[in-house]
Protein backbone atom coordinates (compact mmCIF):
# COMPACT_ATOMS: atom_id res chain seq x y z
CA UNK A 1 0.00 0.00 0.00
CA UNK A 2 1.50 3.38 -0.94
CA UNK A 3 2.36 5.73 1.89
CA UNK A 4 -0.20 8.48 2.38
CA UNK A 5 1.58 11.78 3.09
CA UNK A 6 0.57 13.51 6.28
CA UNK A 7 -1.56 16.57 5.61
CA UNK A 8 -0.29 19.93 6.76
CA UNK A 9 -2.10 21.17 9.87
CA UNK A 10 -4.72 23.80 9.17
CA UNK A 11 -4.23 27.21 10.76
CA UNK A 12 -6.45 30.16 11.57
CA UNK A 13 -6.93 33.09 9.26
CA UNK A 14 -4.80 36.04 10.25
CA UNK A 15 -7.62 38.25 11.53
CA UNK A 16 -9.05 35.49 13.73
CA UNK A 17 -5.59 34.78 15.10
CA UNK A 18 -5.00 38.38 16.14
CA UNK A 19 -8.53 38.81 17.45
CA UNK A 20 -7.92 35.87 19.81
CA UNK A 21 -4.59 37.33 20.91
CA UNK A 22 -6.22 40.71 21.52
CA UNK A 23 -8.87 38.98 23.65
CA UNK A 24 -6.25 37.18 25.72
CA UNK A 25 -4.28 40.36 26.35
CA UNK A 26 -7.22 42.62 27.20
CA UNK A 27 -10.18 40.58 28.46
CA UNK A 28 -9.95 40.77 32.25
CA UNK A 29 -12.93 38.42 32.62
CA UNK A 30 -10.66 35.51 31.68
CA UNK A 31 -8.51 33.83 34.32
CA UNK A 32 -4.95 35.10 34.27
CA UNK A 33 -3.40 31.68 33.66
CA UNK A 34 -5.71 31.09 30.69
CA UNK A 35 -4.78 34.47 29.24
CA UNK A 36 -1.06 33.82 29.70
CA UNK A 37 -1.07 30.27 28.32
CA UNK A 38 -3.16 31.34 25.34
CA UNK A 39 -0.84 34.23 24.57
CA UNK A 40 2.20 31.92 24.61
CA UNK A 41 0.37 29.56 22.27
CA UNK A 42 -0.75 32.31 19.89
CA UNK A 43 2.58 34.13 19.80
CA UNK A 44 5.12 31.32 19.94
CA UNK A 45 3.26 28.21 18.76
CA UNK A 46 4.27 26.03 21.70
CA UNK A 47 2.79 22.61 22.40
CA UNK A 48 0.52 22.68 25.42
CA UNK A 49 2.69 19.99 27.00
CA UNK A 50 5.58 22.48 27.04
CA UNK A 51 3.48 25.45 28.15
CA UNK A 52 2.01 23.46 31.04
CA UNK A 53 5.49 22.44 32.25
CA UNK A 54 7.19 25.86 32.19
CA UNK A 55 9.17 26.26 35.44
CA UNK A 56 9.25 29.62 37.19
CA UNK A 57 12.97 29.56 37.95
CA UNK A 58 14.45 28.98 34.48
CA UNK A 59 11.82 29.96 31.93
CA UNK A 60 11.24 33.53 33.13
CA UNK A 61 14.17 35.91 33.62
CA UNK A 62 14.85 39.64 33.65
CA UNK A 63 17.76 41.64 32.24
CA UNK A 64 18.18 45.42 32.11
CA UNK A 65 14.53 45.97 32.95
CA UNK A 66 13.22 43.58 30.27
CA UNK A 67 11.53 40.24 30.88
CA UNK A 68 12.51 37.19 28.84
CA UNK A 69 10.84 33.83 28.27
CA UNK A 70 13.11 30.88 27.51
CA UNK A 71 11.50 28.15 25.42
CA UNK A 72 14.67 26.80 23.82
CA UNK A 73 18.25 28.05 24.00
CA UNK A 74 17.54 31.68 23.10
CA UNK A 75 15.67 33.93 25.58
CA UNK A 76 12.79 35.83 23.97
CA UNK A 77 12.00 39.42 25.06
CA UNK A 78 8.34 39.64 26.01
CA UNK A 79 5.75 42.32 25.29
CA UNK A 80 4.98 44.26 28.46
CA UNK A 81 1.48 42.86 28.92
CA UNK A 82 2.54 39.23 28.63
CA UNK A 83 5.58 39.88 30.83
CA UNK A 84 3.27 41.25 33.52
CA UNK A 85 0.99 38.19 33.24
CA UNK A 86 3.84 35.73 33.66
CA UNK A 87 5.54 37.69 36.43
CA UNK A 88 2.28 37.74 38.37
CA UNK A 89 1.84 34.00 37.88
CA UNK A 90 5.42 33.33 38.98
CA UNK A 91 4.83 35.33 42.17
CA UNK A 92 1.60 33.51 43.04
CA UNK A 93 1.77 31.40 46.21
CA UNK A 94 1.34 27.65 45.88
CA UNK A 95 -2.26 26.40 45.57
CA UNK A 96 -4.16 26.00 48.84
CA UNK A 97 -4.15 22.21 48.60
CA UNK A 98 -0.34 22.21 48.74
CA UNK A 99 1.67 22.30 51.95
CA UNK A 100 2.19 25.77 53.34
CA UNK A 101 5.96 25.64 52.84
CA UNK A 102 5.81 24.23 49.30
CA UNK A 103 6.99 26.44 46.45
CA UNK A 104 4.80 26.30 43.36
CA UNK A 105 7.79 25.99 41.02
CA UNK A 106 5.60 26.13 37.91
CA UNK A 107 4.02 28.99 36.01
CA UNK A 108 0.93 26.80 35.68
CA UNK A 109 0.70 24.62 38.82
CA UNK A 110 -1.75 21.76 39.02
CA UNK A 111 -3.94 20.43 41.81
CA UNK A 112 -1.47 17.79 42.95
CA UNK A 113 1.25 19.13 45.28
CA UNK A 114 4.47 19.80 43.40
CA UNK A 115 3.01 19.06 39.96
CA UNK A 116 2.24 21.35 37.05
CA UNK A 117 -1.13 21.38 35.32
CA UNK A 118 -1.61 18.61 32.78
CA UNK A 119 -1.70 19.45 29.07
CA UNK A 120 -5.15 17.86 28.86
CA UNK A 121 -6.52 20.07 31.63
CA UNK A 122 -4.95 23.16 30.08
CA UNK A 123 -6.40 22.23 26.69
CA UNK A 124 -9.88 21.96 28.19
CA UNK A 125 -9.55 25.38 29.82
CA UNK A 126 -8.49 27.00 26.56
CA UNK A 127 -11.19 25.19 24.59
CA UNK A 128 -13.79 26.54 27.03
CA UNK A 129 -12.78 30.02 25.84
CA UNK A 130 -12.94 28.94 22.17
CA UNK A 131 -9.17 29.02 21.67
CA UNK A 132 -8.30 26.20 19.25
CA UNK A 133 -5.00 24.62 20.18
CA UNK A 134 -3.68 23.13 16.93
CA UNK A 135 -4.85 25.83 14.49
CA UNK A 136 -3.48 28.55 16.78
CA UNK A 137 -0.13 26.79 17.04
CA UNK A 138 0.07 26.32 13.27
CA UNK A 139 -0.65 29.97 12.52
CA UNK A 140 1.91 31.19 15.06
CA UNK A 141 4.65 28.92 13.73
CA UNK A 142 3.97 29.77 10.09
CA UNK A 143 4.10 33.49 10.89
CA UNK A 144 7.37 33.14 12.79
CA UNK A 145 8.91 30.86 10.15
CA UNK A 146 8.00 33.42 7.49
CA UNK A 147 10.22 35.97 9.26
CA UNK A 148 12.99 33.93 10.86
CA UNK A 149 15.44 31.48 9.28
CA UNK A 150 15.58 27.98 10.78
CA UNK A 151 18.91 28.75 12.44
CA UNK A 152 17.14 31.33 14.62
CA UNK A 153 13.69 29.75 14.80
CA UNK A 154 14.89 26.41 16.19
CA UNK A 155 16.95 27.70 19.14
CA UNK A 156 14.33 30.32 19.98
CA UNK A 157 11.39 27.89 20.18
CA UNK A 158 13.22 24.69 21.12
CA UNK A 159 12.52 23.05 17.75
CA UNK A 160 14.65 20.33 16.20
CA UNK A 161 16.61 21.74 13.22
CA UNK A 162 14.68 19.54 10.78
CA UNK A 163 11.37 20.68 12.26
CA UNK A 164 12.42 24.32 11.94
CA UNK A 165 13.28 23.76 8.27
CA UNK A 166 9.91 22.10 7.68
CA UNK A 167 8.05 25.06 9.15
CA UNK A 168 10.12 27.42 7.00
CA UNK A 169 9.06 25.47 3.90
CA UNK A 170 5.45 25.52 5.01
CA UNK A 171 5.64 29.29 5.49
CA UNK A 172 7.12 29.75 2.01
CA UNK A 173 4.33 27.63 0.51
CA UNK A 174 1.64 29.62 2.31
CA UNK A 175 3.20 32.92 1.24
CA UNK A 176 3.42 31.83 -2.41
CA UNK A 177 -0.21 30.70 -2.37
CA UNK A 178 -1.23 34.04 -0.83
CA UNK A 179 0.54 36.04 -3.54
CA UNK A 180 -0.92 33.87 -6.32
CA UNK A 181 -4.43 34.35 -4.91
CA UNK A 182 -3.94 38.12 -4.74
CA UNK A 183 -2.60 38.24 -8.28
CA UNK A 184 -5.50 36.16 -9.59
CA UNK A 185 -7.93 38.54 -7.90
CA UNK A 186 -6.16 41.58 -9.33
CA UNK A 187 -5.47 42.83 -5.82
CA UNK A 188 -1.94 43.11 -4.51
CA UNK A 189 -3.29 43.41 -0.97
CA UNK A 190 -1.35 44.58 2.06
CA UNK A 191 2.32 43.84 2.47
CA UNK A 192 2.42 40.92 4.90
CA UNK A 193 6.17 40.52 5.08
CA UNK A 194 7.45 40.55 8.63
CA UNK A 195 4.01 39.65 9.96
CA UNK A 196 5.09 38.29 13.31
CA UNK A 197 7.70 40.97 13.93
CA UNK A 198 5.32 43.74 12.97
CA UNK A 199 2.57 42.12 14.98
CA UNK A 200 4.49 42.83 18.14
CA UNK A 201 4.71 46.54 17.36
CA UNK A 202 2.03 49.02 18.48
CA UNK A 203 0.84 49.72 14.92
CA UNK A 204 -2.44 47.86 15.37
CA UNK A 205 -4.82 48.14 18.31
CA UNK A 206 -4.55 45.21 20.65
CA UNK A 207 -1.14 44.03 19.52
CA UNK A 208 1.53 43.96 22.21
CA UNK A 209 3.98 46.81 22.04
CA UNK A 210 7.37 45.21 21.54
CA UNK A 211 9.39 43.92 18.63
CA UNK A 212 10.32 40.26 18.61
CA UNK A 213 14.11 40.03 18.52
CA UNK A 214 15.34 36.83 20.20
CA UNK A 215 18.37 37.05 22.42
CA UNK A 216 19.46 39.12 25.37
Amino acid sequence: MPHRPKADPVGLDEDSHWDLLHQCLTDTRLDLDVRAASAILLLFGQHLTRIAALPTTTSLTTHDGATFLTLGRTPIPLPTTLADFLTTLADHPAPQAWAANTSAGWLFPGHLPGAHISAAALSRRLAAQHIPNRPARTTALVALACDLPPALLGPMLGLHPITAVQWRRRAATDWTAYLEARTAAGDQGPDRTGRQHQALKPDRPGRPGATLHPGV
